[in-house]
């Protein structure tokens, strides 16, 4: 129940553009006599582990043979047509002594393959698979199977040219791990391809390496950040769920152009989700109301963008304006703080009322509430600036 995993959730103490892939596929060729030698056109299916499943196609002349044996090398012009539009080239080169698979048996060989040019996310991209096993079984008297594999890598320089990036927007939580999954929406609503930087941040505001898993395609990293670059309109998503360590925090976004964006947190045993919005305002002073009656446990936390250690001084009134308390937290530069209100502060539990969050001019901080019912059903309470 969410009774026990709010305080769970609330209480814990660059660019990668060079990537491993396997690459595999399926395909079947047709092939006619030219001359001396032969032309075939292969079409099938291909996945690259890391960017999802394409559309194959290749073309090769062979232009001597021996018997069946190739007297030079089958180079192949291959086109990979990806379900998002996006597009690969390269060429399939197989060493000259590969036995063509025309009389009835399977035959097996080396390859190699080499990108050379791309479109859409592929766009200038270069990579090199050294080692493709690859095989033939005759379908007919003009037509074979084809299936490879191999491993390689798969360069990605980013074809938008960054601008300076600077500060966009904060999420003044995360929470990865221990049966919570943090899920992070950019969206890129300029006109112009855009870059942005997702960093994330310990309690100590320490850079804090999280699980990062990527829906749209792309390898599963560990790192304290992550850089992409976003066509106009488009989105990018991800993803952090840790292991049986909770890991919380903060997160900051920066960017040279027009990127948003809203975090979603999802408690998985319980498939529960609620999402906020990126924070954007610029103020010194939030107000944060609550309900404690009822059973209901409200969750806080709080988190600072600042470079240096910010004082923030707490108000807690009730729903009449009474004051029930006061306190004061002190966040190191970039550090989070988080806490279940009911219990943290006793005198707030079992009445509604505010809390009031004020740090010095010239510092920025984040706030984000969570009110729990008794059921295990949760949302977010957003936080009003002054």
């Amino acid at each position: 129940m969410l009774r026990t995993a709010l305080p769970v959730l609330f209480l814990c103490a660059s660019v990668h553009a060079q990537t491993n892939s396997t690459l595999t596929f399926n395909a079947t060729g047709t092939g006619s006599a030219v001359g001396a030698g032969l032309s075939f056109l292969v079409t099938g299916t291909s996945t690259l582990t890391g960017f999802g499943t394409a559309q194959l196609f290749a073309f090769s002349t062979i232009p001597t043979l021996t018997g069946v044996v190739t007297s030079t090398p089958i180079t192949s012009s291959v086109t990979m047509i990806f379900s998002t539009g996006d597009v690969l080239s390269g060429q399939l080169v197989v060493p000259a002594g590969y036995l063509i698979p025309r009389l009835g048996q399977t035959t097996s060989g080396a390859a190699s393959f080499t990108i050379t040019s791309g479109s859409g996310a592929f766009l200038n991209a270069s990579g090199y698979f050294a080692n493709l096993s690859i095989s033939g079984t005759p379908t007919g008297s003009a037509g074979a199977s084809v299936q490879g594999s191999g491993t390689g890598t798969v360069l990605l320089p980013s074809a938008h040219v960054a601008g300076t990036l600077s500060y966009a927007g904060a999420f003044a939580h995360f929470a990865s791990g221990a049966g919570w999954e943090t899920i992070i929406t950019l969206v890129n609503k300029g006109t112009a391809s855009a870059q942005a930087q997702v960093n994330f941040y310990d309690e100590s505001g320490n850079p804090s390496t999280v699980p990062l898993d990527f829906p749209q395609g792309g390898p599963t990293l560990s790192e304290p950040n992550y850089t992409t670059t976003i066509k106009p309109g488009a989105v990018s998503v991800i993803e952090s769920q840790g292991g049986t360590n909770l890991s919380v925090g903060s997160v900051q976004l920066l960017s040279d152009n027009k990127v948003s964006g809203f975090l979603i947190f999802r408690y998985l045993p319980t498939v529960q989700e609620a999402a906020v919005d990126l924070q954007v305002q610029n103020s010194s002073t939030y107000t944060l109301p609550f309900d404690n009656t009822g059973g209901i446990t409200t969750g806080v936390a709080l988190s600072t963008t600042s470079s240096t250690a910010t004082t923030v001084q707490i108000v807690i009134q009730d729903d009449k304006g009474t004051l029930i308390t006061t306190d004061t937290i002190t966040l190191p530069a970039r550090g989070h703080h988080s806490f279940v209100l009911n219990t943290s502060y006793t005198a707030a539990a079992g009445v509604r009322g505010t809390i009031q969050f004020q740090s010095p001019t010239g510092s920025q901080i984040g706030v984000i509430g969570i009110r729990a019912l008794a059921t295990g059903a949760y949302t977010t309470i957003p936080a009003i600036g002054n």
